[in-house]
């Protein structure tokens, strides 16, 4: 169940993430470590979040 939840996550997130990867190379250059560094950060963190959280409704249901 844990694995449906994250990939489901997964699947939410990866094309924004993907997406601003892509502007922050192309449209508005960003220096490499924040590049590198933040959004896959923050994609990490929010998986890990959306996982827990939708784990969470279906076990409080």
């Amino acid at each position: 169940m844990k694995e449906k939840k994250i990939s489901e996550s997964v699947s939410s997130v990866l094309p924004i993430t993907i997406i601003v990867l892509l502007l922050s190379v192309t449209i508005t250059p960003m220096p490499v470590g924040t590049m590198v560094l933040l959004p896959p950060t923050g994609a990490v963190l929010l998986i890990i979040g959306m996982a827990l959280f939708s784990l969470g409704t279906d076990v409080s249901t």
